[in-house]
């Protein structure tokens, strides 16, 4: 059964487990040269999808290089976005291999990066620009989750980087886009999800339906719901890929609980009882803090079965995984948390000077999926993703997956196929674009063919266990394109087959 707690606010201690170091390609670097990165990052060629350096910097004691990452878009077309790496040059000069921390969707200031490439990280993100520019950001669910899954690729293509330690991070569009990465990418580590789309039917017609009542399109200053009413245009732009029409099963297969399955890796998701913009609602169905409705315009709504238009989608987070694979969290607002205001959303300076310290996010050691619940109370009129002010990072739950063995169930039966149907170019359960079409999920057949091989060679050798799982999945898989059998010795050599064809 699952397992719910409450708890009080103090951070936990660490495990620190054994790390796999892997073989790599070791750096030149000479420590007293200012351009330390330069040339770090090769520029790829001899296959469509070969990423190419646009500029290489330092700052603050880490590399910084910006590059092309071509990719292949949800209607087949050639397409490029623009990708960040930072990387401390304590981490280059080492001439071990570095795990990759890749922040997907939302673009990650390089001052945030730091934070975590002080850590040991290189941390990854996409970069975007303005229309003009010719890298604007698209919807997640669009675009946006092809490039996510070129940059991961390509991050997983560079010679220093530890292919065993893959952590994926992300917030509201890009809490779902740590979910979907997590289930289309391998092998993953471990897995941040901050307040996730989980449920697109419903969070989509959550926004259509309150569109009378935030007055969209007002501007904040004009409307009763302002940080709702600011997002919702996102409706809109999810429609010029997908259908309008949110009980089509595009709006199911598109959402994390059609694909829970395939998420093997230990997932911290944490989510806020006040969220007015990704309702807690689409994560369980544990009675919530009702709202003050003398607080709200009339009409609000926010109710998850008359909310979720297609019949698919009709179940919570919390009913797609297994019992003993999850446990809830809930967490009481911190000392000195206060209520946010617009103003405060505005400017942080508008928010009082005492406020909470910071603290360990709570997590499970022995279960799959933590679930933790801020508790803040009810929604409030001017709340984004949380009402109330907090104070909380997961740089302990980071730190252990950092230095972990990863467990030889990061991949099973359902992750495996997938792989396979990567590997053929052939995925299921797509969903149909505006047009009537299915989308496409997948990059060029060399990159993808390179990627999986790489990825079952990179578990293989994280121990005899993992190994002898692999083995064992693969003789009962429904898809075998690499034999009716394999071995570490056969992937290799595919692997080495697929690169040396363009």
């Amino acid at each position: 059964m699952s397992t719910d707690r409450i708890i009080s606010l103090k951070a936990g201690n660490i495990t620190v487990g054994v790390r796999l170091i892997l073989p790599v390609f070791l750096i030149v670097f000479f420590s007293g040269c200012p351009s330390f990165i330069k040339g770090v990052v090769p520029n790829e060629s001899g296959f469509d999808g070969a990423v190419s350096v646009v500029k290489e910097d330092t700052e603050s004691g880490c590399g910084v290089v910006t590059v092309k990452v071509p990719y292949v878009d949800i209607r087949g077309e050639k397409k490029e976005g623009l990708a960040r790496l930072v990387v401390s040059k304590k981490s280059i000069a080492s001439g071990k291999p570095i795990p990759a921390f890749c922040h997907v969707h939302y673009e990650k200031k390089i001052s945030g990066a730091r934070h975590w490439a002080k850590r040991g990280w290189a941390v990854f993100t996409a970069v975007y620009t303005d229309e003009k520019g010719g890298y604007p950001i698209d919807a997640a669910v669009a675009n946006g989750y092809n490039e996510a899954r070129a940059i991961i690729q390509w991050a997983r293509r560079l010679p220093f980087i530890d292919r065993s330690r893959l952590h994926i991070d992300g917030g509201s569009q890009g809490g779902y886009m740590a979910l979907a990465m997590s289930a289309d990418c391998f092998p993953v580590t471990a897995t941040t999800a901050d307040c996730p789309v989980v449920n697109w039917s419903y969070n989509l017609q959550y926004f259509e339906v309150n569109k009378p009542v935030s007055k969209f399109p007002a501007t904040m200053d004009d409307s009763p719901l302002p940080i709702l009413c600011s997002v919702t245009g996102l409706a809109e732009v999810c429609y010029k890929s997908f259908p309008n029409d949110l009980r089509a099963d595009t709006w199911y297969f598109l959402s994390p609980i059609s694909y829970v399955n395939r998420i093997a890796n230990p997932v911290l998701v944490t989510c806020a009882t006040g969220d007015m913009l990704v309702p807690m609602e689409q994560m369980t169905r544990q009675p919530l803090p009702a709202l003050d409705p003398k607080r709200f315009p009339e009409g609000y709504q926010r109710a998850f079965d008359s909310l979720t238009p297609c019949e698919k989608a009709r179940k919570t987070f919390e009913e797609c995984i297994p019992e003993d694979q999850r446990e809830t969290i809930w967490v009481p607002l911190q000392e000195n948390s206060f209520e946010l205001t617009l103003d405060m959303f505005k400017d942080d300076k508008n928010k009082p000077k005492k406020r909470p310290k910071e603290i360990e996010k709570p997590w499970s050691k022995d279960r799959q999926w933590s679930l933790l619940y801020q508790n803040e109370g009810p929604p409030t009129p001017c709340a984004s993703h949380i009402s109330h002010e907090w104070s909380m990072t997961p740089s302990a739950y980071v730190a252990h997956f950092q230095q972990a063995t990863p467990a030889p169930s990061i991949l099973n039966a359902a992750k495996l196929e997938w792989l396979m149907r990567r590997y053929i170019h052939e995925l299921t359960d797509m969903p149909m674009l505006a047009e009537g079409k299915p989308a496409n999920r997948l990059n060029s057949a060399r990159v993808e063919q390179q990627d999986v091989v790489q990825s079952l060679l990179d578990y293989a050798m994280m121990g005899p266990e993992h190994e002898a799982r692999l083995l064992a999945l693969y003789a009962q898989c429904s898809l075998k394109p690499l034999g009716e059998s394999i071995t570490t010795q056969h992937l290799q050599q595919r692997l080495a087959e697929i690169k040396a064809n363009p």
